[in-house]
Protein backbone atom coordinates (compact mmCIF):
# COMPACT_ATOMS: atom_id res chain seq x y z
CA UNK A 1 0.00 0.00 0.00
CA UNK A 2 3.17 2.51 0.72
CA UNK A 3 4.55 1.66 -2.84
CA UNK A 4 1.14 2.24 -3.97
CA UNK A 5 -0.10 5.63 -2.42
CA UNK A 6 3.90 6.89 -3.08
CA UNK A 7 3.31 6.11 -6.83
CA UNK A 8 -0.58 8.17 -6.24
CA UNK A 9 1.44 11.00 -4.93
CA UNK A 10 3.98 11.21 -7.61
CA UNK A 11 0.94 10.89 -10.38
CA UNK A 12 -0.61 13.81 -9.13
CA UNK A 13 2.79 15.98 -9.29
CA UNK A 14 3.71 14.76 -12.70
CA UNK A 15 0.13 15.31 -13.21
CA UNK A 16 0.52 18.81 -12.75
CA UNK A 17 4.11 19.59 -14.40
CA UNK A 18 3.92 17.47 -17.16
CA UNK A 19 -0.05 18.21 -18.42
CA UNK A 20 -2.21 20.70 -16.53
CA UNK A 21 0.74 23.84 -16.37
CA UNK A 22 0.47 23.85 -20.04
CA UNK A 23 -2.29 25.98 -21.52
CA UNK A 24 -5.94 26.46 -20.58
CA UNK A 25 -8.51 24.14 -19.29
CA UNK A 26 -12.11 25.77 -18.70
CA UNK A 27 -13.34 24.46 -21.89
CA UNK A 28 -11.92 21.11 -21.05
CA UNK A 29 -13.63 20.98 -17.46
CA UNK A 30 -16.19 17.98 -18.61
CA UNK A 31 -13.78 15.66 -20.22
CA UNK A 32 -11.27 16.10 -16.74
CA UNK A 33 -14.21 14.93 -14.25
CA UNK A 34 -15.16 12.18 -16.85
CA UNK A 35 -11.43 11.08 -17.31
CA UNK A 36 -10.83 11.03 -13.30
CA UNK A 37 -13.70 8.95 -13.00
CA UNK A 38 -13.00 6.70 -15.37
CA UNK A 39 -9.74 6.39 -13.78
CA UNK A 40 -11.71 5.59 -10.14
CA UNK A 41 -13.57 2.96 -11.94
CA UNK A 42 -11.11 1.19 -13.48
CA UNK A 43 -9.15 1.22 -10.19
CA UNK A 44 -12.37 -0.53 -9.01
CA UNK A 45 -13.00 -2.36 -11.89
CA UNK A 46 -9.12 -3.95 -11.23
CA UNK A 47 -9.95 -4.73 -7.92
CA UNK A 48 -13.26 -6.75 -8.79
CA UNK A 49 -11.16 -8.70 -11.02
CA UNK A 50 -8.42 -9.70 -7.86
CA UNK A 51 -11.00 -10.40 -5.84
CA UNK A 52 -12.48 -13.25 -7.99
CA UNK A 53 -8.95 -14.94 -7.37
CA UNK A 54 -7.85 -13.58 -3.84
CA UNK A 55 -10.13 -12.71 -0.27
CA UNK A 56 -9.75 -9.18 -0.35
CA UNK A 57 -9.94 -7.60 3.58
CA UNK A 58 -12.78 -5.16 3.64
CA UNK A 59 -11.03 -2.21 4.62
CA UNK A 60 -8.94 -2.96 1.33
CA UNK A 61 -11.88 -2.01 -1.07
CA UNK A 62 -11.76 1.48 0.08
CA UNK A 63 -8.01 1.76 -0.96
CA UNK A 64 -8.84 2.90 -4.75
CA UNK A 65 -10.80 6.06 -3.44
CA UNK A 66 -7.65 6.85 -1.04
CA UNK A 67 -5.18 6.45 -3.84
CA UNK A 68 -7.30 8.91 -5.93
CA UNK A 69 -7.52 11.24 -2.74
CA UNK A 70 -3.81 11.36 -2.29
CA UNK A 71 -3.66 11.91 -5.96
CA UNK A 72 -5.58 15.15 -6.28
CA UNK A 73 -3.69 16.26 -3.53
CA UNK A 74 -1.09 15.94 -4.32
CA UNK A 75 -1.82 17.21 -7.59
CA UNK A 76 -3.50 20.43 -5.91
CA UNK A 77 -0.66 20.93 -3.20
CA UNK A 78 1.32 21.47 -6.50
CA UNK A 79 -0.30 23.62 -8.07
CA UNK A 80 -0.43 25.62 -5.02
CA UNK A 81 3.11 25.75 -3.92
CA UNK A 82 4.24 26.42 -7.31
CA UNK A 83 1.82 29.54 -7.72
CA UNK A 84 2.79 30.96 -4.69
CA UNK A 85 6.56 30.16 -4.93
CA UNK A 86 7.58 29.89 -8.47
CA UNK A 87 5.34 31.73 -10.37
CA UNK A 88 6.34 34.37 -13.01
CA UNK A 89 3.29 36.31 -11.09
CA UNK A 90 4.94 35.65 -7.84
CA UNK A 91 6.58 39.25 -7.29
CA UNK A 92 3.43 41.12 -7.57
CA UNK A 93 1.83 42.25 -3.91
CA UNK A 94 -2.40 40.81 -3.50
CA UNK A 95 -3.73 38.62 -1.04
CA UNK A 96 -1.95 35.40 -1.08
CA UNK A 97 -5.04 33.03 -0.66
CA UNK A 98 -5.99 34.52 -4.16
CA UNK A 99 -2.42 33.99 -5.71
CA UNK A 100 -3.26 30.01 -4.23
CA UNK A 101 -6.91 29.87 -6.00
CA UNK A 102 -9.39 31.90 -7.55
CA UNK A 103 -12.14 30.44 -5.13
CA UNK A 104 -10.62 32.72 -2.91
CA UNK A 105 -11.84 35.85 -4.69
CA UNK A 106 -15.28 33.85 -5.22
CA UNK A 107 -15.13 33.28 -1.69
CA UNK A 108 -14.96 37.53 -1.04
CA UNK A 109 -17.48 37.87 -4.04
CA UNK A 110 -20.07 35.75 -2.83
CA UNK A 111 -22.32 38.75 -1.74
CA UNK A 112 -21.95 40.23 -5.13
CA UNK A 113 -19.87 42.62 -3.89
CA UNK A 114 -16.73 42.34 -6.31
CA UNK A 115 -16.61 46.40 -6.72
CA UNK A 116 -15.70 46.13 -2.90
CA UNK A 117 -13.87 43.85 -2.81
CA UNK A 118 -11.07 45.26 -5.90
CA UNK A 119 -11.34 48.47 -4.11
CA UNK A 120 -10.49 47.55 -1.00
CA UNK A 121 -7.24 45.30 -2.97
CA UNK A 122 -6.67 48.58 -4.68
CA UNK A 123 -5.97 50.51 -1.26
CA UNK A 124 -4.01 47.81 0.14
CA UNK A 125 -1.77 46.91 -2.64
CA UNK A 126 -1.83 49.76 -4.99
CA UNK A 127 -1.79 50.08 -8.94
CA UNK A 128 -1.02 46.61 -10.35
CA UNK A 129 -2.53 43.36 -7.79
CA UNK A 130 -2.25 40.40 -8.09
CA UNK A 131 -6.04 39.03 -7.81
CA UNK A 132 -5.70 35.08 -9.02
CA UNK A 133 -2.93 32.75 -9.84
CA UNK A 134 -2.62 33.97 -13.28
CA UNK A 135 -4.49 37.69 -12.86
CA UNK A 136 -3.10 40.91 -12.77
CA UNK A 137 -5.91 43.31 -11.76
CA UNK A 138 -4.37 47.18 -13.28
CA UNK A 139 -5.45 50.26 -11.18
CA UNK A 140 -4.68 53.06 -14.16
CA UNK A 141 -6.40 54.95 -16.69
CA UNK A 142 -3.53 53.71 -18.99
CA UNK A 143 -4.79 50.30 -19.13
CA UNK A 144 -7.88 50.63 -21.02
CA UNK A 145 -5.47 51.99 -24.30
CA UNK A 146 -2.86 49.57 -23.28
CA UNK A 147 -5.35 46.51 -23.27
CA UNK A 148 -8.26 47.41 -25.89
CA UNK A 149 -6.44 50.72 -28.17
CA UNK A 150 -6.56 50.34 -31.60
CA UNK A 151 -4.00 48.28 -33.00
CA UNK A 152 -3.57 45.65 -29.97
CA UNK A 153 -3.98 42.24 -30.31
CA UNK A 154 -4.31 41.08 -27.27
CA UNK A 155 -6.31 37.99 -26.53
CA UNK A 156 -8.69 38.49 -23.78
CA UNK A 157 -9.79 36.53 -20.85
CA UNK A 158 -11.13 33.22 -20.07
CA UNK A 159 -14.44 35.24 -18.64
CA UNK A 160 -15.08 35.92 -22.48
CA UNK A 161 -15.69 32.34 -22.98
CA UNK A 162 -19.29 32.26 -21.04
CA UNK A 163 -21.28 31.35 -24.15
CA UNK A 164 -18.85 28.84 -25.37
CA UNK A 165 -19.74 27.58 -28.09
CA UNK A 166 -22.32 30.27 -28.71
CA UNK A 167 -20.10 33.18 -29.51
CA UNK A 168 -20.78 37.32 -30.32
CA UNK A 169 -18.99 40.36 -31.13
CA UNK A 170 -18.43 40.51 -27.33
CA UNK A 171 -18.42 36.85 -26.49
CA UNK A 172 -15.60 35.62 -28.41
CA UNK A 173 -11.91 35.69 -28.08
CA UNK A 174 -11.12 35.23 -31.51
CA UNK A 175 -9.85 38.85 -32.56
CA UNK A 176 -10.89 38.00 -36.54
CA UNK A 177 -14.38 36.42 -35.42
CA UNK A 178 -14.61 39.85 -33.11
CA UNK A 179 -14.49 41.82 -36.84
CA UNK A 180 -16.56 40.09 -38.50
CA UNK A 181 -19.43 39.94 -36.10
CA UNK A 182 -18.77 43.82 -34.88
CA UNK A 183 -19.75 44.77 -38.70
CA UNK A 184 -23.01 43.29 -38.53
CA UNK A 185 -23.91 45.20 -34.79
CA UNK A 186 -22.04 48.19 -36.45
CA UNK A 187 -24.63 48.03 -39.66
CA UNK A 188 -27.56 47.47 -37.27
CA UNK A 189 -26.32 50.45 -35.16
CA UNK A 190 -25.12 52.90 -37.42
CA UNK A 191 -26.82 56.55 -37.54
CA UNK A 192 -28.74 55.71 -40.21
CA UNK A 193 -29.98 52.76 -38.83
CA UNK A 194 -30.64 54.76 -35.26
CA UNK A 195 -32.75 57.61 -37.29
CA UNK A 196 -34.80 54.37 -38.48
CA UNK A 197 -35.53 53.71 -34.81
CA UNK A 198 -36.44 56.99 -33.33
CA UNK A 199 -40.09 57.02 -34.00
CA UNK A 200 -40.06 53.87 -31.96
CA UNK A 201 -37.72 54.77 -29.07
CA UNK A 202 -40.26 58.38 -28.83
CA UNK A 203 -42.95 55.58 -28.51
CA UNK A 204 -41.82 53.80 -25.80
CA UNK A 205 -40.45 57.24 -24.13
CA UNK A 206 -44.24 58.32 -24.15
CA UNK A 207 -45.04 54.48 -22.78
CA UNK A 208 -42.65 55.12 -19.68
CA UNK A 209 -44.02 58.89 -19.03
CA UNK A 210 -48.18 57.97 -19.16
CA UNK A 211 -46.91 55.27 -16.76
CA UNK A 212 -45.19 58.17 -14.53
CA UNK A 213 -48.37 60.55 -15.31
CA UNK A 214 -50.83 57.46 -13.74
CA UNK A 215 -48.25 57.45 -10.33
CA UNK A 216 -47.89 61.28 -10.19
CA UNK A 217 -47.46 62.20 -6.74
CA UNK A 218 -47.23 58.53 -5.51
CA UNK A 219 -43.58 56.42 -4.66
CA UNK A 220 -42.57 54.46 -7.54
CA UNK A 221 -39.52 52.35 -7.42
CA UNK A 222 -37.32 53.71 -10.50
CA UNK A 223 -35.20 50.47 -10.34
CA UNK A 224 -38.11 48.10 -11.67
CA UNK A 225 -39.82 50.94 -14.10
CA UNK A 226 -36.85 51.75 -15.76
CA UNK A 227 -36.20 47.94 -16.08
CA UNK A 228 -39.66 47.89 -17.62
CA UNK A 229 -38.42 50.52 -19.91
CA UNK A 230 -35.18 49.14 -20.64
CA UNK A 231 -36.58 45.82 -21.70
CA UNK A 232 -39.87 46.98 -23.60
CA UNK A 233 -37.65 49.21 -25.92
CA UNK A 234 -34.60 45.88 -25.99
CA UNK A 235 -37.89 44.21 -27.54
CA UNK A 236 -39.09 46.48 -29.85
CA UNK A 237 -35.82 47.67 -31.55
CA UNK A 238 -34.51 44.53 -31.48
CA UNK A 239 -37.40 42.05 -32.31
CA UNK A 240 -40.10 43.90 -32.76
CA UNK A 241 -41.81 42.41 -29.91
CA UNK A 242 -43.34 44.23 -27.09
CA UNK A 243 -43.43 42.95 -23.94
CA UNK A 244 -45.68 44.85 -22.63
CA UNK A 245 -44.33 45.00 -19.16
CA UNK A 246 -45.35 49.15 -19.22
CA UNK A 247 -48.61 48.72 -20.32
CA UNK A 248 -49.34 45.95 -17.88
CA UNK A 249 -47.13 47.19 -15.05
CA UNK A 250 -45.55 43.86 -13.59
CA UNK A 251 -42.59 41.81 -14.82
CA UNK A 252 -42.62 39.25 -17.80
CA UNK A 253 -42.55 35.92 -16.16
CA UNK A 254 -39.22 34.63 -18.41
CA UNK A 255 -37.64 38.15 -18.10
CA UNK A 256 -37.90 38.09 -14.25
CA UNK A 257 -36.07 34.77 -14.14
CA UNK A 258 -33.61 35.97 -16.95
CA UNK A 259 -32.67 38.59 -13.76
CA UNK A 260 -31.74 35.14 -11.58
CA UNK A 261 -29.98 34.07 -14.38
CA UNK A 262 -27.63 37.13 -14.41
CA UNK A 263 -27.24 37.06 -10.44
CA UNK A 264 -25.16 34.13 -10.74
CA UNK A 265 -22.27 36.03 -12.35
CA UNK A 266 -22.14 38.35 -8.95
CA UNK A 267 -19.98 35.81 -6.92
CA UNK A 268 -18.44 33.33 -9.51
CA UNK A 269 -17.59 36.05 -12.52
CA UNK A 270 -14.14 35.67 -11.11
CA UNK A 271 -14.34 32.34 -11.90
CA UNK A 272 -15.64 31.91 -14.98
CA UNK A 273 -15.20 27.76 -14.64
CA UNK A 274 -17.44 27.26 -11.87
CA UNK A 275 -20.34 28.38 -13.69
CA UNK A 276 -18.99 26.77 -16.84
CA UNK A 277 -18.54 23.06 -14.78
CA UNK A 278 -22.10 23.88 -13.54
CA UNK A 279 -23.53 24.28 -17.05
CA UNK A 280 -21.51 20.99 -18.41
CA UNK A 281 -22.42 18.68 -15.34
CA UNK A 282 -25.87 19.84 -13.60
CA UNK A 283 -27.15 22.04 -16.87
CA UNK A 284 -31.19 20.73 -15.27
CA UNK A 285 -30.11 21.83 -11.83
CA UNK A 286 -30.80 25.19 -9.60
CA UNK A 287 -29.47 28.31 -11.59
CA UNK A 288 -27.43 26.30 -14.26
CA UNK A 289 -31.03 25.55 -15.23
CA UNK A 290 -31.95 29.16 -15.20
CA UNK A 291 -29.23 30.30 -17.42
CA UNK A 292 -30.40 27.37 -20.21
CA UNK A 293 -33.84 28.91 -19.63
CA UNK A 294 -32.76 32.64 -20.08
CA UNK A 295 -30.75 31.18 -23.14
CA UNK A 296 -33.81 29.56 -25.23
CA UNK A 297 -36.20 32.57 -24.37
CA UNK A 298 -33.30 34.59 -26.30
CA UNK A 299 -33.29 31.56 -28.94
CA UNK A 300 -37.10 32.05 -29.05
CA UNK A 301 -36.99 35.69 -29.50
CA UNK A 302 -34.86 35.36 -32.70
CA UNK A 303 -36.68 32.17 -33.75
CA UNK A 304 -40.37 34.11 -33.61
CA UNK A 305 -38.64 36.98 -35.79
CA UNK A 306 -37.23 34.76 -38.33
CA UNK A 307 -40.70 33.69 -39.19
CA UNK A 308 -42.18 37.31 -39.70
CA UNK A 309 -41.87 39.28 -42.89
CA UNK A 310 -41.78 43.19 -41.38
CA UNK A 311 -42.33 46.08 -43.61
CA UNK A 312 -39.03 47.47 -41.96
CA UNK A 313 -35.67 46.93 -40.60
CA UNK A 314 -34.74 45.93 -36.76
CA UNK A 315 -31.56 45.00 -35.53
CA UNK A 316 -32.31 40.98 -35.54
CA UNK A 317 -32.93 41.78 -39.33
CA UNK A 318 -29.46 42.24 -39.66
CA UNK A 319 -28.32 38.93 -38.66
CA UNK A 320 -31.21 36.64 -39.90
CA UNK A 321 -29.82 38.32 -43.31
CA UNK A 322 -26.08 37.16 -42.23
CA UNK A 323 -27.38 33.43 -40.93
CA UNK A 324 -29.44 32.91 -44.01
CA UNK A 325 -26.62 33.92 -46.27
CA UNK A 326 -24.12 32.25 -44.62
CA UNK A 327 -23.25 28.20 -45.38
CA UNK A 328 -20.69 28.02 -42.42
CA UNK A 329 -21.29 25.02 -39.91
CA UNK A 330 -20.80 27.87 -36.70
CA UNK A 331 -23.55 29.65 -37.48
CA UNK A 332 -26.19 28.59 -35.31
CA UNK A 333 -23.80 29.24 -32.56
CA UNK A 334 -23.00 32.42 -33.78
CA UNK A 335 -26.81 33.93 -34.81
CA UNK A 336 -27.66 32.13 -30.63
CA UNK A 337 -24.23 33.74 -29.39
CA UNK A 338 -25.91 37.37 -30.45
CA UNK A 339 -29.14 37.32 -30.14
CA UNK A 340 -28.00 36.73 -26.07
CA UNK A 341 -25.53 39.27 -26.44
CA UNK A 342 -28.17 41.78 -27.86
CA UNK A 343 -30.45 40.77 -24.94
CA UNK A 344 -28.21 41.40 -21.97
CA UNK A 345 -26.47 44.08 -23.46
CA UNK A 346 -29.49 45.98 -24.98
CA UNK A 347 -31.69 46.12 -21.85
CA UNK A 348 -29.01 45.31 -18.73
CA UNK A 349 -26.96 47.66 -19.32
CA UNK A 350 -29.49 50.90 -19.65
CA UNK A 351 -31.73 50.26 -16.64
CA UNK A 352 -28.99 50.99 -13.93
CA UNK A 353 -27.85 53.98 -15.76
CA UNK A 354 -31.23 55.62 -15.82
CA UNK A 355 -32.10 54.50 -12.05
CA UNK A 356 -28.33 55.63 -11.55
CA UNK A 357 -29.31 58.77 -12.79
CA UNK A 358 -32.42 59.47 -11.71
CA UNK A 359 -30.89 58.70 -7.82
CA UNK A 360 -28.76 62.07 -8.55
CA UNK A 361 -31.10 63.89 -10.08
CA UNK A 362 -33.03 63.39 -6.89
CA UNK A 363 -30.29 63.89 -4.69
CA UNK A 364 -28.81 66.87 -6.06
CA UNK A 365 -32.27 68.87 -7.11
CA UNK A 366 -30.16 71.54 -8.63
CA UNK A 367 -28.86 70.33 -11.40
CA UNK A 368 -32.34 68.87 -11.97
CA UNK A 369 -33.24 72.76 -12.54
CA UNK A 370 -30.38 73.53 -14.48
CA UNK A 371 -31.41 70.87 -17.65
CA UNK A 372 -34.89 72.09 -17.16
CA UNK A 373 -33.75 75.33 -18.13
CA UNK A 374 -31.64 73.70 -20.61
CA UNK A 375 -34.79 71.95 -21.99
CA UNK A 376 -36.99 75.37 -22.56
CA UNK A 377 -34.24 76.72 -25.15
CA UNK A 378 -35.31 73.56 -27.30
CA UNK A 379 -38.16 73.83 -29.91
CA UNK A 380 -38.58 69.98 -29.47
CA UNK A 381 -38.01 67.29 -26.91
CA UNK A 382 -38.00 64.86 -29.36
CA UNK A 383 -34.76 66.55 -31.29
CA UNK A 384 -32.04 63.89 -30.47
CA UNK A 385 -29.40 66.08 -31.84
CA UNK A 386 -30.50 68.80 -29.81
CA UNK A 387 -30.55 67.10 -26.65
CA UNK A 388 -27.18 66.18 -27.73
CA UNK A 389 -26.23 69.63 -27.62
CA UNK A 390 -26.93 70.70 -24.36
CA UNK A 391 -23.87 71.05 -22.09
CA UNK A 392 -25.13 70.19 -18.22
CA UNK A 393 -27.71 67.78 -19.21
CA UNK A 394 -24.86 65.83 -21.16
CA UNK A 395 -22.61 66.63 -18.15
CA UNK A 396 -25.05 65.32 -15.84
CA UNK A 397 -25.26 61.48 -17.57
CA UNK A 398 -21.49 61.31 -17.67
CA UNK A 399 -20.87 62.51 -13.82
CA UNK A 400 -23.64 59.41 -13.70
CA UNK A 401 -21.45 57.23 -15.16
CA UNK A 402 -18.61 58.29 -14.21
CA UNK A 403 -19.54 57.49 -10.76
CA UNK A 404 -21.84 54.64 -10.77
CA UNK A 405 -20.89 52.70 -13.70
CA UNK A 406 -23.60 50.61 -15.66
CA UNK A 407 -20.82 47.76 -15.83
CA UNK A 408 -18.82 47.48 -12.54
CA UNK A 409 -15.89 45.38 -12.70
CA UNK A 410 -15.73 42.92 -15.76
CA UNK A 411 -13.41 45.66 -16.87
CA UNK A 412 -11.44 48.20 -14.60
CA UNK A 413 -13.67 50.73 -13.78
CA UNK A 414 -14.10 54.56 -12.58
CA UNK A 415 -14.32 53.63 -9.08
CA UNK A 416 -11.06 51.94 -8.82
CA UNK A 417 -8.74 55.26 -10.39
CA UNK A 418 -11.11 57.78 -9.26
CA UNK A 419 -8.36 59.15 -7.35
CA UNK A 420 -5.55 60.03 -9.21
CA UNK A 421 -8.15 61.03 -12.34
CA UNK A 422 -10.12 63.58 -11.13
CA UNK A 423 -10.04 66.38 -8.21
CA UNK A 424 -12.70 66.08 -5.63
CA UNK A 425 -13.37 62.46 -7.34
CA UNK A 426 -16.03 61.89 -4.66
CA UNK A 427 -18.36 64.81 -5.75
CA UNK A 428 -20.87 65.26 -8.47
CA UNK A 429 -20.07 68.06 -10.32
CA UNK A 430 -21.33 67.93 -14.13
CA UNK A 431 -19.83 71.12 -14.84
CA UNK A 432 -16.52 68.85 -15.39
CA UNK A 433 -17.16 67.63 -18.39
CA UNK A 434 -18.00 71.16 -19.96
CA UNK A 435 -17.11 74.37 -17.84
CA UNK A 436 -14.39 73.22 -15.46
CA UNK A 437 -12.58 70.29 -17.12
CA UNK A 438 -9.73 71.36 -15.25
CA UNK A 439 -11.85 69.16 -12.51
CA UNK A 440 -10.57 65.98 -14.80
CA UNK A 441 -6.74 65.21 -14.76
CA UNK A 442 -6.58 62.28 -16.79
CA UNK A 443 -9.52 61.31 -19.22
CA UNK A 444 -7.97 58.26 -20.27
CA UNK A 445 -10.21 57.28 -16.87
CA UNK A 446 -13.67 57.75 -18.68
CA UNK A 447 -14.70 55.15 -20.81
CA UNK A 448 -18.24 54.10 -19.77
CA UNK A 449 -18.43 52.21 -23.52
CA UNK A 450 -15.46 51.09 -23.66
CA UNK A 451 -12.82 52.30 -26.29
CA UNK A 452 -10.92 50.52 -29.34
CA UNK A 453 -12.59 47.62 -31.42
CA UNK A 454 -14.20 46.68 -28.24
CA UNK A 455 -16.09 49.86 -27.87
CA UNK A 456 -19.52 49.38 -26.86
CA UNK A 457 -21.44 49.50 -30.51
CA UNK A 458 -24.65 50.49 -28.97
CA UNK A 459 -23.66 53.71 -27.28
CA UNK A 460 -25.18 55.95 -29.16
CA UNK A 461 -28.61 54.42 -29.50
CA UNK A 462 -27.88 53.90 -25.31
CA UNK A 463 -27.32 58.08 -25.18
CA UNK A 464 -30.08 58.39 -27.52
CA UNK A 465 -32.72 57.15 -25.36
CA UNK A 466 -31.25 58.65 -22.10
CA UNK A 467 -31.51 61.92 -23.15
CA UNK A 468 -34.68 61.41 -24.63
CA UNK A 469 -36.25 60.19 -21.31
CA UNK A 470 -34.65 62.22 -18.62
CA UNK A 471 -36.14 65.40 -21.61
CA UNK A 472 -39.24 63.73 -21.10
CA UNK A 473 -39.79 63.47 -17.63
CA UNK A 474 -38.08 66.29 -16.08
CA UNK A 475 -39.65 68.76 -18.85
CA UNK A 476 -43.18 67.92 -16.82
CA UNK A 477 -41.92 65.97 -13.37
CA UNK A 478 -40.16 67.74 -10.17
CA UNK A 479 -38.31 64.48 -8.56
CA UNK A 480 -37.81 64.05 -4.92
CA UNK A 481 -36.75 61.03 -2.54
CA UNK A 482 -40.07 58.95 -1.34
CA UNK A 483 -40.28 59.55 2.43
CA UNK A 484 -39.64 55.78 3.25
CA UNK A 485 -36.00 57.05 1.69
CA UNK A 486 -35.41 60.68 1.82
CA UNK A 487 -32.26 60.37 1.03
CA UNK A 488 -32.06 57.36 -1.41
CA UNK A 489 -28.98 55.73 0.82
CA UNK A 490 -30.07 52.06 -0.45
CA UNK A 491 -28.92 52.76 -3.90
CA UNK A 492 -25.53 52.81 -3.57
CA UNK A 493 -25.28 51.01 0.20
CA UNK A 494 -26.78 47.57 -1.08
CA UNK A 495 -25.39 47.76 -4.81
CA UNK A 496 -24.60 44.38 -6.48
CA UNK A 497 -21.86 43.53 -9.00
CA UNK A 498 -23.92 41.35 -11.04
CA UNK A 499 -22.44 41.55 -14.83
CA UNK A 500 -23.90 44.88 -14.75
CA UNK A 501 -24.50 47.05 -11.53
CA UNK A 502 -27.92 46.08 -9.82
CA UNK A 503 -28.09 49.70 -7.70
CA UNK A 504 -30.05 49.20 -4.47
CA UNK A 505 -34.00 49.81 -4.31
CA UNK A 506 -34.71 54.20 -4.99
CA UNK A 507 -38.30 55.10 -4.28
CA UNK A 508 -38.69 58.48 -6.40
CA UNK A 509 -41.85 60.76 -6.39
CA UNK A 510 -42.59 62.26 -9.65
CA UNK A 511 -44.79 65.51 -8.85
CA UNK A 512 -46.43 67.93 -11.95
CA UNK A 513 -43.66 70.97 -12.90
CA UNK A 514 -46.29 74.19 -11.98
Amino acid sequence: MIKLASLAILSGVLAHWCIFIHGEWHLRLKSLVLSHITILGVLYAAKAVSAEYYVIPEKDLLRPALLMILYLASLFSSIVVYRLFFHRLRQFPGPKLAAGSKLWHVWKCRSSRGHHVLQDWHEKYGTFVRTGPAEITVFHPAVYEAMDGHGNNNTRSDWYDLLYPRVSSIFTRDRALHNVRRKLWNNALSSSAIRQYHQRILGKVKTLTDLISENESQPVLINEVMYWFAFDSMGDFAFSEDFGMMKNKKWHQTLWMFRYALALLGPFSPAIWIPRLAFTLIPGLWWAKWWFQMLSFCDECMERRMKRTLPHKDIASFFIEQHKASDDARREYWLSGDTATLVVAGSDTNAPTLTHLFYFLARYPEHTAKIYEELQTLSSLDDAVGLSKLPHLNGTINETMRLLPAVLTVSINFDLTVETAYVRPCEFIPERWYSQPELVLDRRAFVPFGLGNTMCVGKNLALTQIRLVTAALLSRFHVEFAPNNKTGEFVEKDMKDQLTAQPGPCHVIFTRNQ
